[in-house]
């Protein structure tokens, strides 16, 4: 998702200054959903600002404190917020996984080590899904419906990913692969 995109779709619902906008982030939990980065925000404030898509309307001075800069949505970026919400929702989506080019090869490898990752990696998969499970449950009934798909994708798309590895780590086990040895040529 569009650093842009979160950033000019913040303001819509009011004016807010960087800081702000990280601190709603990292509330709402959204931090866990889109990768967003202290740095690409200020960076993206500042593009945002250069194009005349956000502006200034306050900064607040506080003893002690640095300045905090209040921006707010101009008309060139709820047309720009817009744009971005289309193309967002336009975007074919790709299934990729690190996971899936280590199964193509992974006929090649050490059998027992590939064995411990998985099972180290269905312990971070099983982890990552209750996680999000006691998020939801503990927002299930303040959060708004779309960040409600938002939550049910993310259980649903991690449950399938933890059958994958089980299923592969399985026919591992079984001898379902057809192992390869390093030193032989095929």
């Amino acid at each position: 998702m569009s650093v842009k995109l979160i950033i000019l779709g913040l303001l819509m619902s009011g004016d807010k200054h960087p800081y702000e906008m990280q601190h709603f982030v990292t509330e709402r939990k959204m931090d866990k959903l889109v990768k967003l980065y202290k740095g690409s925000l200020y960076y993206a404030v500042d593009q945002l600002k250069q194009k005349g898509l956000i502006e200034v309307v306050e900064v607040v001075k506080e003893d002690k404190r640095p300045d905090k800069t209040v921006y707010t949505i101009t008309d060139a970026g709820r047309m720009e917020f817009h744009d971005l919400l289309m193309e967002q929702f336009s975007k074919e989506e790709q299934f990729y996984d690190p996971l899936y080019t280590a199964v193509i090869f992974a006929r090649y490898g050490d059998k027992v080590k590939i064995i411990e990752v998985i099972d180290r990696k269905i312990n971070a998969i099983r982890k990552k899904i209750g996680v999000l499970e006691n998020m939801f449950a503990e927002r299930r009934d303040g959060i708004s419906r779309p960040a409600h798909y938002i939550y049910i994708s993310q259980i649903e798309y991690a449950t399938t990913g933890l059958k994958l590895i089980q299923s592969f780590r399985e026919d591992i086990v079984n001898g379902n692969i057809n192992w390869v040895s390093s030193d032989s040529k095929q």
